[in-house]
């Protein structure tokens, strides 16, 4: 009985929690992200048919980025300890295993970064979102755009906002220390994303280990 109410307690929280905010939680969905840059910053032509895909499933995420004959995919699952990153590039085929720990130390420098939000909004998809800016230690300053309306149970970026509660649509990025690129949110699918589009593939891929370049 005890269980039961347990249950049903925590049920009304959700419920009650998404009336008053007014914020959907999604725990199955696709957001295509189209990729675009600054003129004079990068070839426009390599960005044609660049794209960022983000699914998620329950406690699984998987990412996707295709850009000029790369691609590049990372497997996560809030359950388990380790991070899976394949990489292909025309012919070869690589994957990277890393801790969630060394994972995090990558996205270091996001760390402790001053998120400020802006009074300027905008519409993606139809939803409204705010414009937030985040400053990092070095002072690089990213500008992004957020929706309170959505968001995921396992966030994308989760390093770089992990202070904002929304879903952001449309955010910057830099790239070999020069480069701003810009990722916009151009479709989001609500339909269940297909449980073998998380599974690992078993063979075709190189091992590399943390002494590895690529």
């Amino acid at each position: 009985m005890k269980k039961y109410l347990s249950v049903i307690l925590s049920i009304f929280f959700i419920v009650a929690h998404s009336i008053i905010y007014g914020q959907r939680v999604i725990g199955d969905c696709t957001i295509t992200y189209q990729i675009s840059a600054e003129q004079n910053t990068i070839d426009s032509n390599s960005l044609k048919s660049a794209y960022k895909k983000f699914y998620v499933s329950g406690g699984k995420s998987l990412t996707e980025i295709s850009f000029n004959g790369f691609e590049q995919k990372t497997y996560y699952n809030e359950n388990t300890d380790d991070i899976y990153i394949l990489y292909k590039m025309n012919k070869d085929n690589y994957m990277r295993k890393v801790s969630k720990n060394e994972w995090e130390q990558q996205f270091i420098k996001y760390k402790d970064a001053k998120i400020e939000i802006l009074n300027d909004t905008k519409d993606i998809l139809g939803y409204v979102c705010k414009k937030g800016k985040s400053t990092l230690k070095d002072g690089t300053v990213i500008n992004f755009y957020y929706t309170t309306e959505l968001k995921t149970i396992v966030s994308e970026i989760p390093y770089e906002f992990s202070a904002i509660n929304g879903l952001v649509l449309q955010y910057e990025a830099i790239i070999q220390n020069n480069y701003r690129i810009a990722y916009t949110a151009s479709d989001i699918n609500f339909n269940p994303v297909p449980t073998e589009k998380f599974v690992l593939p078993k063979s075709g891929y190189r091992l590399l280990n943390n002494n590895d370049k690529f």
